[in-house]
């Protein structure tokens, strides 16, 4: 059988001197309507920044089939960013021999896939910076490979204002418990344009859903080996992405 996985939204509880870490779930149900609570824990030395995470876990099963035409199948974090176009870095080191120019050409692709359908331009070109890391609060939107344990797929973090909800970083990181790679010219692989196409969705305030009926869309929250179906977006992702960004 193969794995498939979903991403969850996770609100971790952190102080100004915790370090990025995880806190996982006492159970897997996908909680689609999660939102961030008004006193939820802040970051920052000013205590005016909140994080929330989505993290892919993995699980057995089928999402079902795809019924396109439901253009409600999108939801919004309630926050965005407010000074575009947004810079981000990519750490592109990994154990699979990808290049550097793999990694950079699959993340740009990824980006290019939300500018493309936004009047608003909304990143800048991908920095390559071989000691960015993912989980650090330093305003460098980072994004990298690494060890997440068993089960993760990938997490997205995003830091936003307390006041005015605007997006101030994101930090992405792919986990190396996976084979990683391009699922359109070689199989048993996470495909790195897809996933990175989902998470940056995350990045520009694009929430999970999870309705089978919806499970045609970029922002659905599970995805498998081999699926490229995500680095374009279907016209819910696109509905939901112009409601923040015109």
């Amino acid at each position: 059988m193969k794995l498939i996985f979903y991403s969850v939204l996770v609100m971790l509880v952190f102080s100004v001197t915790t370090t990025a870490s995880m806190m996982i779930p006492a159970n897997d149900n996908a909680k689609e309507n999660a939102k961030a609570p008004e006193k939820s824990p802040v970051i920052g030395e000013n205590w005016d920044l909140e994080r929330v995470d989505f993290i892919h876990y993995a699980k057995g099963g089928n999402p079902g089939k795809p019924k396109p035409g439901t253009d409600s199948c999108y939801k919004l974090m309630g926050i965005k960013w407010s000074s575009l176009p947004v810079e981000y870095v990519i750490n592109p080191s990994n154990s699979y021999g990808l290049s550097e120019g793999f990694v950079v050409n699959a993340v740009s692709a990824s980006s290019e896939a939300w500018d493309v359908e936004t009047a608003s331009n909304l990143f800048g070109a991908a920095i390559v910076d071989y000691t960015a890391s993912y989980g650090i609060q330093n305003y460098k939107n980072a994004i990298d490979f690494g060890d997440l344990g068993s089960g993760i797929i990938g997490i997205t973090s995003v830091w936003y204002t307390r006041k005015g909800k605007q997006i101030v970083e994101f930090d992405i990181r792919l986990n190396t418990d996976y084979a990683w790679g391009d699922a359109a010219l070689s199989s048993g692989v996470m495909d790195v344009q897809n996933i990175a196409t989902h998470e940056l969705g995350h990045a520009v305030g694009m929430n999970d859903i999870y309705t089978t009926a919806c499970s045609y869309v970029t922002m659905y929250g599970y995805s498998d080996y081999n699926d490229i179906g995500k680095r374009t977006l279907e016209q819910p992702d696109i509905t939901g992405l112009r409601q923040m960004y015109g």
